[in-house]
């Protein structure tokens, strides 16, 4: 059976292949159930390109991607279908019995024979040798997309997960948005899809396809039956203590044109990267990326997850604007986020920054205590910038508090890091 699909497969009948392998799998349903509803998506997948295809919605690099998103799919399934194979009839017990019985006497003259022969030298322990038919792999396998090579912001950007099939490009439409908007910028970013990994897609897979593929930024999603979009994404320079889980996940759960939601998330995390790389025209596309969601949000009901979303576009805008050094307008938007959101320590952080630096003394202080009392762990670096920035402009007083502050939140997390250590090793 996997041979002749193997075989369709060669000869590009990739549709007859899914319907062999859907069949099999059906008559297998207690041992194959999660590979047989695999496989059942892909087949609808498949089948609805190739209505588009038809209709002619669809490009020659969409309709190839499809194919090969489809040839890969069911590649991976028949690997699995191997890994899983077990035998149906076990061997005789009792001529198992005299198997191990003589092969045990043999193994005991071997050693015997083999200690005659060896000079004595000092023991060594002999390093274990992986079995690979019974390897454990931690982290699901996938392969490093193609960057450009003048890239110097790559980003990869996973195949998103959908039980409709009529959504099954959005991936790639991502893809062309943000890459659109890196051209039209002339900024030298490249993003590139992932097409092909075993298992699903969570945090620990986007650090090692960062470790592994030199990604800058890496992109996951999935598209629900009502088109809804759920977006993620891992940075890690914004990745540190709250910053891990406020910035590094981007929801959208428009209901309609997944489209829409899809070329405003792509202005967002365009944004994102060039107001952080101090790039040409981050202003602009920041304030593009800012108006689109406000005017999404206008139009449809306000949901938590989508006020996730403007939240991200109103801090990306912000930042740019502290960049500038336009700090009233950098405040504003930070008022806005905090209106929403008062235990976001992200935007009272980078308030209380925007404060001093326009000589907001008292509006900074509150807005370092809030963060301080929101936070989970007292940033010392922070701190103690903060003290100094403070005893510059006569606030003393708090300055000298504030970097005490530091050095007893500093001694504190040296102290759990020497507690750690010896349980580490």
């Amino acid at each position: 059976m996997k041979t002749e699909i193997k075989e369709l497969v060669a000869e590009g009948k990739v549709d007859e292949a899914l319907d062999q392998l859907v069949a099999f799998l059906a008559s297998q349903i207690d041992q194959y159930s999660p590979l047989y509803r695999a496989a059942q998506v892909a087949q609808s997948e498949f089948n609805q390109i190739k209505e588009k295809e038809l209709q002619g919605l669809l490009t020659e690099d969409q309709i190839r991607l499809a194919n090969n998103k489809a040839i890969n799919k069911v590649l991976e399934i028949l690997e699995q279908i191997d890994r899983g194979k077990i035998t149906t009839s076990p061997p005789n017990r009792q001529v198992w019995w005299w198997y191990a019985a003589a092969g045990a006497v043999l193994t005991l003259v071997a050693v015997f024979v083999v200690r005659g022969l060896t000079p004595k030298t000092d023991p060594i322990d002999p390093k274990p040798v992986p079995d690979d038919s019974t390897q454990v792999v931690d982290i699901p396998a996938f392969t490093c997309p193609v960057f450009d090579k003048k890239a110097t912001y790559p980003i990869a950007v996973f195949q998103f997960t959908t039980l409709n099939p009529k959504d099954s490009i959005t991936d790639q439409l991502l893809v062309e948005q943000i890459d659109g908007i890196f051209a039209r910028n002339q900024y030298k970013g490249d993003a590139a899809l992932v097409v092909k990994i075993k298992g699903s897609v969570d945090l620990s897979v986007a650090k090692a396809m960062i470790e592994k593929c030199q990604a800058r930024m890496v992109i996951w999603g999935r598209v629900f039956d009502n088109s809804e979009i759920e977006l993620n994404f891992y940075e890690p320079q914004y990745n540190q203590n709250q910053q891990e889980e406020l910035d590094s996940m981007l929801q959208f759960r428009d209901q309609g044109s997944f489209q829409a939601s899809i070329k405003r998330a792509a202005l967002i995390i365009v944004s994102r990267v060039l107001v952080g790389n101090d790039a040409p025209g981050a202003i602009a596309v920041a304030d593009e990326a800012y108006q689109e969601t406000i005017k999404a949000n206008s139009i449809s009901a306000r949901t938590t997850k989508k006020a996730n979303a403007e939240s991200m576009a109103t801090m990306t805008l912000a930042n740019a604007h502290a960049k500038t050094k336009d700090f009233q307008k950098s405040i504003k938007l930070y008022n806005h986020i905090l209106e929403e959101k008062p235990h976001d320590t992200v935007a009272l952080r980078n308030r209380s920054i925007a404060q001093i630096k326009a000589n907001d003394i008292n509006g900074a202080v509150k807005s370092i205590d809030s963060m301080r009392h929101y936070k989970k762990l007292e940033d010392p670096l922070f701190l103690d910038k903060a003290g100094d920035e403070l005893k510059e402009r006569g606030f003393t007083k708090k300055g000298i508090e504030f970097k005490k502050d530091a050095k007893d939140a500093q001694l504190l997390i040296d102290q759990r890091l020497i507690k750690k250590i010896p349980q580490e090793q």
